[in-house]
């Protein structure tokens, strides 16, 4: 497992952006705890201005899927620029060595959208766990991501990249969740919103 985070370290410090495009993985907003329903972020991505992002999930935990689409202006051209994709992920490991970190894999695709297109498909780890102190409930998480990219920048192009993440989801007592998410290397990116209760 360490093994796999260096290596996703090095390909952030060696590789180079793909494009200038809204790229849809970065952040990812997956941890062990990802919650169910409807979030709705504010989006700082690489490649663009700030945006927008949606994301959906049938079910609370990483098992499942999710869906996400985000909007953004792009830094070259100043037209808008679209993304979507899907993901699956699953538990790798439970409660690490007797302790409360738990380890998840996770997958996908999607597209990005501008003036050019991206087609990317990313494989990742993540670990985190949950503390609680009086009303709040407060998960950390942290992992990385390779990312295979194949764009229609000059033609046709492909390439690979590799992307840390980290993360942090509060669960307020009134059912409210604020969610936050940012990763580094070639895909720089910030996710802040938050996850709308049941019933709102």
């Amino acid at each position: 497992m360490l093994r796999s985070l260096t290596v996703v370290a090095l390909l952030a410090l060696f590789t180079t952006p793909v494009s200038s495009q809204i790229l849809w993985d970065s952040p990812p907003l997956i941890s062990p705890v990802v919650p169910g329903g409807l979030s709705l972020f504010m989006l700082n991505p690489s490649g663009g201005d700030l945006g927008g992002l949606a994301t959906v999930r049938h079910s609370a935990g990483p098992v499942g899927l999710g869906y996400r689409a985000a909007v953004a202006q792009e830094d070259t051209s100043g037209d808008l620029a679209y993304s979507v994709g899907l993901d699956v992920s699953g538990y790798l490991a439970r409660a690490v060595e007797g302790s409360e970190i738990d380890v998840i894999w996770w997958g996908g695709g999607g597209v990005g959208v501008g003036s050019e297109t991206i087609v990317t498909a990313p494989l990742g780890i993540i670990l985190g766990w949950s503390g609680s102190g009086g009303d709040v409930t407060l998960s950390p998480y942290v992992g990385g991501h390779v990312v295979f990219d194949i764009s229609t920048l000059d033609g046709e192009s492909v390439g690979f990249a590799g992307v840390l993440d980290l993360g942090l989801d509060i669960v307020l007592s009134s059912d409210w969740m604020v969610r936050a998410g940012a990763s580094l290397g070639d895909r720089e990116s910030l996710a802040l919103g938050l996850r709308i209760p049941v019933g709102s």
